[in-house]
């Protein structure tokens, strides 16, 4: 059946009808096929007519003639597609019809496109000897589709028309439903496709265009997610996004770093002005609603949350916004003041706050004094009231200030008011007319304020106009020395014309701009949007997040504390409420209070929970050196792989310093004398542990510990430079201090044991090489081109080494060891990479330059390119005389490159004998190395022992593993969790799922992302989504789909090493806290094998369904699973889960590890059985292991996606209730059930029944009590 088939190209009948005699010999087969009952001879009798027409019996005419003349049995069979798409029943000269029915469908071929016989009998339970076909074509009337992507259910329930008519909805749907433009299922939007793809004719069916097309790039069912539209962008952002967030008060006590003021506009309410200027009960809020997206990811439109769209003539929203402002850190606000001669506007709210003088908020006020215009930027346009700045108004003006100024919640500094002006340019003689306003403030009022001005309209040097300094008022000044991005937006809106500022881009200038020499307030939007004034002309700063805000705030809150305003810190925040600006901190639809949130952990450094650790990481400086970049990598290792919080804090700078502070905040102290008072502060920022690299930093090592930080010491130096340096003392105090201590392996602490005589069973004492942090891989292509640049021929052999060449690292030995390898092998080049020792440059000059000159000799100084340059190498030749376990060792065998070494030069050695990857030498026996080095150039290694090198350094030098064990040692008590991903097509959920991975408050151990051979695009989008955040993940991928998400759960928890497993669906999402809310029920009781949340649900779009799951809880029993709670394993399943599965959401259960692996263990062979009930299984399994128990939090951290679903089919309706027994009967296996529970089990089984199959018969009522009654002789 094809829609492209009419009556005028059905074929010819055959001339030869009229003779029809089936042979004797194709009786047998005949009956055969007959009795497959696949021929509908109504459908062949409708569709040809002219059979009918000579008398001819319509199977007789298609078993000998018609399917030679691609005439169809039914309406699915195409007996040419068969044959063309199955050649060997062409060849074979096999008869289609009879082929498919006793050989092909069997085998699994289809009969046409139209029907996937496979899938069909899995979907409805067709028992094997049954053919999916026949059954199809006997309920095609019905709710039965004949592939996946047609739901016949969802057919007939939306079109009521059509299911009243009793045709075939597949039929219908492919001749006439797709030309009225409905939908061939939920997934596909049948205008959608007609209009993209066919420009709205409708002369190709849609849906088989798309089962032809699909796999094509651009083919879409229905418009993509991530496609943006206008209208898709407005609902996008008017329902909570990813970063939502409620508000989180800040702890009482908590201690502000600065104090943070915001810009607070006045402009919510009516007044007469306006109502004339701009119309009747005219307010701010009448513009908010002409903001829309003009472009891909433009937030738009900014719809407030929870104060509404409110009126600031009620004194009780001022109050709520104060109360807001104080649980955000933030310590007042700067009100807008409007004066025109005398006359003053917008002032009922500030009179108001005035009055009422139990609203505890600090203000002060900023003149806006420009002319008010038709525009809303201040510059020219008609006047609707002007400001004259008359002379004989002055006292008037700072008589009504200093009004303001009596009040106690006005803000002083040093005893002295602070005041703002908006635009002192506009005042004529600026400069004359603030002097005079000084004198008059002096004799008429005795004050002297501090009086500054506003950086805006190229105006910033508050000299100039006699003022005492000033305040940055963004995007003015910022935007004028950033780039725009236009060409990189996807524009919407074909007429925008607006300005288009990256919000990275402005915050990074605000960063690094010059400080000037006058008083200086920094200031912070947290977005900035005019549109809704500007409709499509104004000005966006885009990219912000609450992220992006706090790294921004926190980072000038940093610099307020150096840069104090008259002995205080201040920063200021544009704005509170400035809605069409999109410059606000005020709750809204899409961040929630996210934004207040981010602000209090700016304002008073916190983190997002308390309890959670702090990291300080100490080195001794920042010298390119190995253990400077091992430090500045474990950094970035604990916050990528475990989005810990970690400072650096060096003793001493370097040219390293950038490096640092690009992974996190860093402290470069000048002398030891800054060391207690620093340690301090950190103490303060919530710092509890730290570990210090090198002994070298050890002078810090007894003041960590004394205040009360738990101490990692790393020690990687050996005798030699610490009696250089004269570091013995400071080695043997970190030593001594530490609460742990660290040695690279145990040739170093041996080493230090006997130099500095120390207990050797001292069992603080620890050995953990670091690992290997660059993820160096083969590779063959950049190696061809390294080798090129240096001139080395591609049968010419090549020895590496790589460091800063000093006399410790033996580069003078690498020399001697060049001078005789080349006497043996006139075709081998040695190569450093690295920086030189001054002192060794000038004293081995003549030598380098004479062995540079041969072509022979590289020193091609520091390179980024070093996967390429081990990659070109042959042999590593590591000369050092004392290296404790240089890491460059490592990456050299991650390629497969052999190592050559010294003995007693370090724990290299010993490591290179034990694992055969390499030779070793007398110390220093530079004649013993180059034969050696000979020896390896002759007898290369193999591909498989290449291999075995690169799998060596991968398992057992992992570094994301090493700083795991620093972690644990650092923060012990921090229960380890691991998070598995189990994904199959999710790609447009992965990244909010991810995304609430990432920004847990609970550091997570690791991140496995288990991907089912998904079709569509996930993998790049996990890849994409890790590297964005700079988040370590562990990526699964399955090169065929396991048909089980349980295999997939096993998987997971096989792999993981957290104690505790967190299963997060792909397509749900979570809050925040659910891993912290949940621990702190679970992790000081090892019975608890099972902790869950509630739950809120959304559907496939995202759009809010349920705010939590308690009412269907309460359907079990009244207040049911309301409250936070501890279960025994056997109460749990009597009150909930031996009755109904109450745990409706893996994703909102986090197990621990041993209790998952152990129910696996104990019904891994029977989870397949089940397509609905298997994870409940799971759970009664945990629960039943003796002493097991479930803890529960009610607020609702889960967020469960449910995806439409049809009613399901008789057959799955069976299976759904049979599982359910099953469970009942499980549950009274293991716990034992009380009569109570029993009746509980049956009327649930009712409720299911009559839910799925309609209603439970009289007939079947005596039965229930006689079952209950036996449940209950079985359970006594």
């Amino acid at each position: 059946m094809t829609a492209e088939e009419p009556a005028s190209r059905q074929p010819e009948p055959s001339r030869e009808v009229e003779q029809l005699a089936p042979a004797a010999d194709l009786a047998d087969a005949a009956r055969t096929l007959k009795g497959l009952g696949l021929f509908d001879e109504d459908f062949y009798a409708a569709s040809y007519p002219d059979v009918i027409a000579v008398g001819a019996d319509p199977f007789e005419h298609f078993f000998l003639y018609g399917y030679r003349e691609g005439r169809k049995p039914n309406p699915i069979f195409d007996p040419i597609w068969y044959v063309t798409t199955y050649p060997d029943v062409q060849e074979a000269d096999a008869h289609p019809f009879l082929h498919y029915g006793t050989v092909g469908e069997r085998d699994g071929r289809r009969p046409s496109p139209y029907f996937q016989p496979a899938w069909y009998r899995e979907k409805y339970g067709i028992p094997e000897g049954e053919s999916p076909l026949a059954h199809y074509l006997k309920n095609r009337l019905g709710p039965f589709s004949p592939i996946p992507e047609f739901d016949a259910q969802y057919y007939l329930q939306a079109y009521q028309d059509v299911a009243a008519a009793g045709v075939d909805p597949f039929e219908h749907f492919i001749f006439h439903g797709y030309k009225e433009g409905r939908n061939p299922s939920a997934d596909f939007d049948t205008k959608f496709y007609i209009q993209r793809y066919f420009k709205g004719k409708t002369d190709q069916n849609p849906l088989l265009h798309y089962l032809e097309h699909r796999h094509e790039d651009g083919i879409y069912p229905s418009p993509p997610e991530n496609e943006a539209t206008i209208p898709a962008e407005i609902k996008r952002f008017t329902r909570p996004s990813p970063l939502f967030e409620e508000l989180r008060p800040l702890p009482a006590g908590a201690k502000p770093r600065a104090k943070v003021l915001a810009y607070y506009l006045t402009q919510f309410h009516a007044f007469p002005e306006n109502d004339k200027w701009w119309g009747t009960g005219f307010t701010e809020w009448t513009n908010i609603a002409r903001g829309i997206p003009r472009f891909k990811d433009h937030y738009q439109p900014r719809i407030p949350r929870d104060l509404g769209f409110y009126s600031l003539a009620d004194i009780e929203t001022m109050r709520k916004q104060a109360k807001l402002a104080k649980a955000a850190g933030v310590h007042g606000f700067v009100y807008y003041y409007y004066w025109f001669n005398g006359k003053r506007l917008l002032e009922k709210p500030l009179e108001q706050f005035l009055k009422t003088r139990d609203i505890n908020m600090p203000f002060c006020l900023m003149w806006a004094n420009e002319n008010w215009t038709r525009r809303w930027d201040g510059m020219e346009g008609e006047i609707l009231i002007s400001q004259d700045y008359l002379s004989d108004d002055d006292e008037r003006l700072l008589s009504d200030f200093n009004r303001h100024f009596k009040d106690k919640r006005y803000i002083r500094i040093q005893g002295r008011p602070l005041l703002m002006i908006y635009r002192p340019r506009l005042i004529p003689n600026t400069a004359s007319v603030i002097a005079r306003w000084r004198s008059i403030f002096a004799k008429k009022f005795n004050e002297d304020p501090i009086i500054i001005m506003s950086q805006s309209f190229d105006d910033y040097d508050p000299a100039a106009n006699g003022m005492d300094g000033a305040i940055e008022f963004p995007p003015h000044k910022l935007t004028k020395y950033v780039p725009l991005v236009n060409s990189e937006a996807k524009i919407l809106d074909d007429t925008y014309a607006g300005q288009i500022y990256s919000y990275d881009d402005v915050a990074k200038y605000s960063l690094e701009e010059p400080r000037p020499k006058f008083p200086l307030i920094k200031t912070v939007v947290p977005s900035w949007d005019n549109d809704a004034r500007r409709q499509g002309s104004g000005l966006v700063i885009q990219g912000s997040t609450p992220q992006k805000y706090e790294a921004w705030l926190s980072a000038l809150v940093d610099q307020a504390q150096i840069h104090t305003f008259f002995g205080e810190s201040f920063v200021c925040i544009n704005a509170w409420n400035e809605w069409c600006e999109g410059a606000y901190l005020e709750p809204d639809l899409h961040f929630g209070s996210a934004y207040l949130n981010a602000t209090a952990r700016a304002a008073t450094g916190l983190t997002r929970d308390l309890s959670l650790p702090k990291v300080l990481l100490v080195g001794h400086d920042a010298f390119p050196s190995g253990a400077q970049h091992l430090l500045l990598n474990i950094g970035k290792t604990l916050r990528s792989a475990f989005n810990i919080e970690v400072e650096y804090l060096l003793l001493q700078g370097g040219a390293m310093e950038a490096e640092y502070a690009s992974v996190a905040p860093l402290t470069v102290l000048n002398q030891a004398s800054q060391i207690p008072a620093t340690l301090r502060h950190f103490r303060e920022k919530g710092f509890t542990a730290a570990i210090a690299n090198t002994a070298a930093s050890g002078r810090a090592a007894k003041f960590l510990v004394d205040m009360g930080f738990r101490t990692v010491s790393l020690v990687h130096e050996l005798p030699r430079i610490l009696h250089e340096k004269r570091l013995e003392e400071i080695a043997r105090a970190a030593i001594g201090s530490a609460h742990h201590v660290v040695f690279a392996s145990d040739f170093v602490r041996d080493k230090l044991v006997e130099a500095l005589g120390l207990d050797a069973t001292d069992e603080r004492f620890l050995i953990r090489a670091q690992g290997s942090y660059k993820q160096i891989e083969p590779a063959p292509t950049e190696a061809a081109l390294v080798r090129k640049e240096f001139g080395i021929a591609p049968a010419d052999k090549m020895v590496l080494g790589v460091g800063y060449a000093d006399l410790r690292k033996g580069f003078d030995l690498f020399l001697q060891v060049w001078n005789l390898a080349r006497r043996r092998n006139a075709n081998v080049h040695f190569c450093w990479a690295g920086g030189i020792d001054p002192s060794l440059q000038e004293w081995l000059g003549p030598e380098i330059k004479r062995a540079e000159a041969t072509g022979h000799f590289h020193l091609v100084g520091y390179r980024s390119d070093m996967q390429a340059l081990y990659s070109a190498s042959d042999v590593y030749a590591l000369t050092s005389r004392e290296d404790p376990f240089p890491t460059v060792a490592l990456e050299a065998l991650s390629v497969g490159v052999p190592v050559v070494a010294f003995q007693d030069s370090g724990g290299i050695p010993g490591f290179l004998l034990k694992e055969n990857v390499g030779r070793v030498v007398p110390y220093c026996d530079t004649p013993a190395m180059a034969q050696a080095v000979e020896n390896c150039l002759r007898w290369m290694p193999s591909d498989a022992e290449r291999a075995r090198m690169a799998e060596i350094i991968q398992t057992k030098f992992a570094f994301a593993d090493y700083v795991r064990d620093l972690l644990r040692l650092a923060v012990p008590s921090v229960p380890t969790v691991s998070v598995a991903v189990p994904n199959y097509n999710y790609a447009h959920c992965l990244p909010e799922r991810l995304y609430t991975i990432f920004d847990q408050n609970h550091p997570v151990e690791e991140i496995i992302v288990l991907d089912d051979c998904s079709s569509d695009d996930s993998i790049s989008v996990i890849m994409k989504l890790a590297d964005q955040r700079q988040r370590d993940l562990t990526l699964v991928i399955n090169e065929q789909n396991s048909g089980s998400v349980f295999a997939q759960w096993a998987k997971a928890a096989e792999m993981a090493k957290g104690e505790f497993l967190w299963i997060a669906e792909a397509d749900d999402l979570s809050e925040p806290t659910f891993i912290s809310s949940l621990l702190a029920l679970m992790q000081d009781d090892p019975d608890i094998a099972i902790g869950f949340t509630d739950s809120k649900s959304i559907d496939a779009d995202g759009a809010y369904l349920y705010a939590s799951y308690k009412p269907y809880y309460a359907t079990i029993e009244p207040g049911a699973l309301s409250r936070n709670e501890i279960f025994g394993g056997r109460d749990f399943a009597a009150r909930y889960l031996g009755v109904r599965n109450t745990i409706l959401n893996v994703s909102s259960v986090l197990w621990r590890r041993e209790a998952l692996l152990l129910a696996l263990s104990a019904c891994r062979d029977r989870l397949t059985d089940f397509r609905m009930a298997g994870d409940w299984l799971l759970y009664l399994e945990a629960l039943a292991a003796p002493g097991a128990k479930i803890a529960y939090v009610a607020d609702p951290l889960n967020v469960h996606r449910r995806h439409a679903a049809s009613v399901t089919h008789s057959l799955k309706a069976q299976k759904h209730i049979e599982e359910i027994d099953t469970m009942h009967r499980l549950a009274r296996e293991r716990f034992g059930l009380g009569e109570r529970e029993l009746e509980a089990q049956a009327a649930y089984l009712d409720e299911v029944s009559v839910q799925l199959l309609g209603t439970v018969s009289d007939a079947e009522k005596p039965k229930r009590t006689a079952k209950v009654a036996a449940r209950g002789a079985a359970g006594k």
